[in-house]
């Protein structure tokens, strides 16, 4: 049987542990309101880069869906963590983007793996994917810029590639096709999968955004010569747009289990110290009954030596 004076130590371990769940705790919760106030900051952005899009696409006729039969390659972007004590979140994204990639028939020889995570790449992998690329989840708002941004390049080499050195971003290449598979936080504060589709350009996209009316009387004025570039300098920034929400709304959602994860953990923690706090006050308690008694039985034994 343990000794007081371990229970006491154990109490006074546990409770030290305690201070640092609660501190993860504290921590994921700031970082949530941080990731999700990002995402609201960009709004602003992604405005203003449609209607730089709208601006030259205003009056033209979008090209119609080419529904001609080639061979596609498919790179898949999917976002997960670095760190643990985040329960389900990477098993649940690794399984729902291998499910979706079955469910579309899409080869896995044919698919170039762009991760973020080294533990959604361990899951990734164990279900018989190989990664090509694998970066690193960033750890700060200023540092999504940073990683959004090295998709988007990496998205264009891609591209570049195909197209014998062309980096532009139009509508004739369709034999680029880039999901992108990422975690966030739902309406009912849990978790959810999201699979969307970056390129080809969403024609219907395009479409709806045409026929909005310009919010001005002013006009922008462009060179038509350089439409075909300009065209492709915003599609890069929808692109970055996209990422980079995903990006936000994935920490947000990771640092969210987390302090799930660190919320229950408290729990256990607080119904474990009240079992030992019991404990050891019950065993305290019997001590000092104990001594008492003995204090009793000795006087008993010299009064009765006495007499």
């Amino acid at each position: 049987m343990q000794t007081l004076e371990g229970l006491k130590r154990r109490i006074k371990t546990t409770t030290s542990l305690k201070d640092i769940v609660s501190s993860m705790k504290t921590l994921s919760a700031v970082s949530v309101g941080q990731y999700e106030k990002s995402t609201k900051a960009l709004k602003q952005y992604a405005d203003s880069v449609e209607l730089a899009l709208l601006a030259l696409i205003r009056g033209r006729t979008i090209p119609k869906k080419n529904n001609q039969k080639f061979k596609e390659e498919v790179v898949v972007i999917a976002l997960g963590s670095d760190q643990g004590l985040v329960g389900k979140f990477n098993k649940s994204i690794a399984k729902f983007t291998v499910q979706t990639l079955k469910e579309k028939n899409i080869n896995p020889k044919d698919t170039t793996l762009i991760v973020g995570g080294k533990s959604l790449a361990s899951k990734i992998v164990s279900l018989g994917y190989d990664i090509d690329t694998l970066f690193t989840m960033p750890s700060s708002v200023k540092a999504m810029i940073t990683v959004s941004k090295k998709i988007v390049f990496k998205l264009s080499e891609i591209q570049s590639r195909q197209q014998n050195g062309i980096k532009d971003f139009s509508f004739s290449n369709r034999q680029l096709k880039v999901f992108l598979f990422y975690n966030s936080k739902d309406e009912h504060s849990s978790i959810k999968q999201n699979m969307i589709q970056l390129l080809p350009i969403d024609a219907d996209f395009l479409t709806k955004l045409s026929e909005r009316k310009w919010p001005t009387k002013n006009i922008p004025i462009y060179a038509p010569r350089s439409r075909r570039t300009l065209f492709s300098l915003f599609m890069q920034q929808l692109l970055f747009v996209n990422i980079y929400k995903a990006v936000a709304q994935s920490l947000a959602s990771e640092h969210f289990t987390r302090m799930i994860s660190m919320q229950n953990a408290e729990k256990n923690i607080d119904e474990h110290l009240d079992a030992m706090n019991l404990e050891y006050q019950q065993r305290r308690q019997t001590e000092i009954t104990n001594e008492l008694l003995d204090v009793v039985v000795g006087a008993e034994v010299l009064k009765s030596k006495k007499k």
